[in-house]
């Protein structure tokens, strides 16, 4: 039973990534999984946690390849309801995550780490990433030491935010202008950037985990309330818009339902 729960939030983390602009790290952090992933990724209780790691990662990598093109369809054919139903998750776990950042000893000085990454969601939301998206390996000058650097540094960026609940990789690579690289890259079957892309991945996953570790070790309250400002901030992200039509209607009741649901996976236990 164990095994086919963290299946499924496996799954759900997977579905998660696989959606423009949003972070697996929030629906972690949604499912209240998000401090036991970051320990589990220690290299000294790795072991200890393959019974839990091991679901969760398969649950992950079908959510990512198995259900990509669904979703896929689903933003290019339902945007607005598909978006209103994640602002709904995020809604939902707002009070049980700045229940957990108040925790019994609040400190007010805290409230920075909010606004800080509230703001840096903000600033996302003005730039305009659609013209760097589309910068093809050719047009950065094809393959070079330039390029594979710049793909390393960018992917380790991408992977400690996809680690961080809020913010989207794929947007990080949007605002690095990259990401139509990576995915020629994956597309091309291009051995030599994919294996740089991989190591970045990899760099930055080992950044990420311990620089979160270390904060929820010493410094749990800041960490989450800095955790609450990307969440609330993904919202701004997400732009859904919205039209006085029957898919408002939808995407309106969409946002109840799922803000529902999120309140009572992230009160849970």
């Amino acid at each position: 039973m164990e095994y086919f729960k963290n299946l499924i939030f496996g799954l759900l983390i997977g579905i998660a990534n696989a959606i423009p602009g949003v972070s697996g790290g929030t629906m972690a952090v949604i499912l209240n999984i998000y401090d036991k992933i970051m320990y589990s990724l220690s290299l000294k209780n790795i072991k200890n946690h393959l019974k839990f790691l091991i679901p969760l990662a398969v649950g992950a990598i079908v959510g990512i390849y198995g259900l990509s093109n669904v979703i896929v369809k689903a933003m290019e054919n339902y945007p607005v309801i598909l978006k209103f139903c994640f602002i709904g998750l995020v809604l939902g776990s707002i009070p049980a995550l700045y229940k957990r950042a108040k925790g019994e000893t609040f400190h007010k000085k805290n409230w920075i780490f909010f606004i800080l990454a509230l703001a840096f969601m903000i600033f996302l939301f003005f730039v305009n990433s659609e013209a760097a998206a589309n910068k093809s390996i050719e047009e950065f000058g094809g393959l070079s030491f330039w390029l594979c650097g710049w793909l390393f540094f960018t992917a380790a960026v991408g992977m400690i935010a996809m680690i961080l609940p809020g913010v989207s990789g794929s947007l990080v690579l949007l605002l690095f202008g990259t990401y139509a690289a990576v995915m020629e890259a994956i597309a091309t079957f291009n051995i030599a950037l994919i294996a740089v892309i991989g190591l970045g991945l990899i760099a930055g996953g080992i950044t990420g985990v311990k620089v979160i570790k270390q904060m929820l070790k010493f410094h749990p309250q800041a960490l989450y309330f800095g955790i609450l400002g990307l969440m609330v901030g993904s919202i701004f992200v997400l732009r859904p818009g919205f039209t006085f039509d029957i898919q408002g209607l939808i995407a309106i009741t969409g946002l109840i339902v799922f803000t529902l649901m999120a309140y009572l996976l992230s009160s849970r236990k």
